[in-house]
């Protein structure tokens, strides 16, 4: 093919005064990469007043829904007619949402960022896994689906049907802005990240801050995600120690709330991807996590992982990583290693290349 390769990216996500949900970070890290790349020229359909990368063509779409079905249902509706409006030729377009609505023109590209709702059993996750059965199809549709770990693309074949040969794996990257700070903050605190979901595991997280408080460590729980639902706060307000827990749902910035906790706690019992595990680590902080699903791919060697679920477990190796300086110290190091492996420039070439793929089929 002639020239550079026209490719048409959704990033909504990227919207303007919005705290960075992980699809937000994952869309600013990969387009931010891929505009100082050779060969492609890109264009992105995103929401007014969006500022993009330079090299990037911004096509503003407005949505009017706010209730969350409603919004579904409105982006189904636009997203492909807006594509096809915006294509020409042979672009590839990229749909780097959980769904893509039907309908959508070839050659496109699906994100796969996990199948959480299939893969894990659990009681709050009806609704969602209903959705996914009903949507599963369109990712089969897909020329080609990018997922975020080995981990998510072996549960996309086994979950959802798709062709081992269409898979693609492109781990994330970390965001330059995630670096060491002055260290833990004191009153010190450990850091748990994620929205509120059973899975999550925040449960397992406010019995650890109850057995470190009942041992004499000064240390609070920090929980930044998406939601405080009321769920969430009763689960603080049984906990033996709800002072010691504190609730902050999205920030702006969570930068320095990683740089001054003295460990990232991940109880996650199920993760596509995890990418707090490595923001914590480029920050020189240590993790402490169950090893379960994505978290022990990403991890790699350089968090203490312990058995999925034991809480013992994790309170031991907590404590071990709070009473040993050194130990703390090695992990920060370790930590600091693995996550700079982990970059959005690296993440990029392996997508140009799944879009070379499908545009030049064969």
């Amino acid at each position: 093919m002639n020239g550079a390769l026209p490719v048409l990216l959704d990033v909504q996500s990227l919207h303007p005064g919005t705290p960075a949900t992980g699809t937000a970070s994952y869309a600013g890290g990969l387009l931010g990469a891929l505009a100082i790349l050779d060969g492609l020229d890109l264009a992105a359909l995103c929401a007014p007043g969006t500022v993009l990368p330079t090299g990037v063509r911004a096509i503003e779409v407005t949505r009017s829904a706010t209730a969350p079905r409603a919004q579904v249902m409105e982006q189904a509706l636009r997203l492909p007619i807006e594509v096809r409006r915006h294509r020409h030729g042979r672009t590839v377009f990229h749909n780097l949402a959980f769904h893509a609505p039907p309908g959508l023109p070839h050659p496109w590209v699906q994100t796969l960022h996990d199948v959480i709702p299939l893969a894990y059993p659990s009681p709050d996750l009806a609704a969602l896994r209903r959705r996914w059965r009903r949507l599963a199809p369109r990712y089969r549709s897909a020329d080609a689906v990018i997922a975020v770990s080995h981990h998510a693309a072996r549960d996309g074949i086994a979950h959802l049907g798709l062709r081992p040969e269409r898979v693609h794996v492109a781990h994330h990257g970390v965001d330059p802005a995630f670096v060491p700070g002055a260290g833990p903050a004191d009153p010190p605190y450990l850091l748990a990240l994620g929205e509120e979901s059973l899975r999550k595991g925040f449960a397992d997280a406010f019995t650890l801050i109850d057995e470190l408080a009942d041992a004499g460590y000064p240390h609070r729980l920090v929980v930044v995600g998406r939601d405080r639902t009321a769920r969430l706060e009763r689960l603080r307000a049984a906990s033996r120690h709800p002072q010691r827990i504190e609730l902050l749902g999205l920030v702006p910035d969570v930068v320095p709330l990683y740089q001054g906790s003295t460990a990232l706690v991940m109880t996650s019992r199920y993760e596509g991807f995890g990418l707090p595990t490595l923001e914590a680590m480029a920050c020189g902080v240590p993790v402490v996590a169950f090893a379960n699903s994505a978290v022990t791919e990403v991890a790699d060697g350089a968090a203490v992982l312990v058995a999925d679920g034991d809480r013992s477990a994790l309170l031991a190796a907590v404590r071990q990583v709070l009473n040993t300086p050194a130990l703390a110290t090695e992990l920060g190091e370790r930590g600091l290693d693995h996550a700079a492996s982990y970059t959005w420039a690296r993440s990029a070439v392996l997508h140009r290349e799944v879009y070379r793929s499908v545009a030049e089929p064969g």
